[in-house]
C-alpha cells in the first residue's frame, strides 16, 4: 500500500529525467549532423566531441530512467533505500496524522507530498527553517527536518510564519529527540546523536551475525 505511493512517485520523477536525457540526446546529436552536413567538421573537432559526449550522456540517462519507468525498483533511490518501502507500508497503514505537509503514524513520519521522504521518529534530531537569497530576494524557504538517515525538506515559501510554528510544534510534539533552531550547540547535537545512531547500527549488525 504505502510502497506503491513511493514507487508511484519514483516512477513519476523518472519522467521528467528521461525527457531531459531525450533533450540531451537529440539537440547535440542533430547539431553534429548538421555540421558534417554543412561540411563544417574540421576546425569544430573538439566542439563535435564536446556534442557527442553530451549525446551518449543523453543516451545513457534516457535508457536509464526509461527502466526505471517499466520497473521503480530499478531506481538508485530503491536500491539504496529499501527500507523506505517497508516504512511506508507502516506509516500508511497506522495514519494518525496527515495534511498538505506532514504525515506520520506513533512511529514514522514524513513529507505529505513526497513518500520517499520518512524517518522514523526517534531518528529525528533537528528542525530548522533553511532560506536561501539571490541579490538579497528570498527564492527559497524550506523547513528541513535533519534525521539519522536524510534530511527530510518541506517547502514554506511563502507561508506564514503562525503555519511553519505549526507544523515545528507537530514534528516535536512526534519526535522526542528533536531540537528545534540552527546553530553551534544543535548542529554539534545533531552529530552526537548521529553518532550514537551509528554505533547502535553497528552494534545490532554485530549480534544478528
Amino acid at each position: 500500500m504505502g510502497r506503491d505511493e513511493v514507487l508511484k512517485k519514483v516512477k513519476k520523477g523518472s519522467m521528467g529525467s528521461m525527457i531531459l536525457g531525450l533533450i540531451l540526446f537529440t539537440i547535440p546529436f542533430m547539431v553534429v549532423i548538421l555540421m558534417l552536413a554543412m561540411g563544417k567538421a574540421k576546425g569544430n573537432v573538439v566542439l563535435i566531441v564536446i556534442l557527442c559526449l553530451i549525446a551518449v550522456g543523453g543516451a545513457f540517462m534516457t535508457v536509464y530512467f526509461m527502466k526505471v519507468m517499466l520497473n521503480p525498483m530499478n531506481s538508485s533511490f530503491v536500491k539504496k533505500h529499501p527500507e523506505i518501502l517497508d516504512m511506508a507500508d507502516e506509516l500508511f497503514a497506522n495514519i494518525i496524522y496527515k495534511d498538505n505537509a506532514l504525515i506520520f503514524s506513533s512511529r514514522i513520519i514524513g513529507y505529505a507530498q513526497d513518500p520517499r521522504q520518512l524517518s522514523y521518529t526517534d531518528e529525528v534530531f533537528l528542525i530548522y527553517v533553511y532560506i536561501h537569497k539571490t541579490n538579497g530576494v528570498t527564492d527559497m524557504k524550506m523547513l528541513k527536518v535533519e534525521t539519522a538517515r536524510n534530511t527530510i525538506q518541506i517547502p514554506v515559501m511563502g507561508q506564514k510564519d503562525e503555519f511553519i510554528n505549526n507544523l515545528i510544534g507537530q514534528i516535536v510534539s512526534q519526535c522526542r529527540y528533536a531540537r528545534v533552531g540552527y546553530n553551534d550547540d544543535s548542529l554539534a547535537y545533531l552529530q552526537q546523536m548521529k553518532a550514537i545512531w551509528r554505533r547502535d547500527q553497528e552494534s545490532k549488525k554485530q549480534q544478528g551475525a
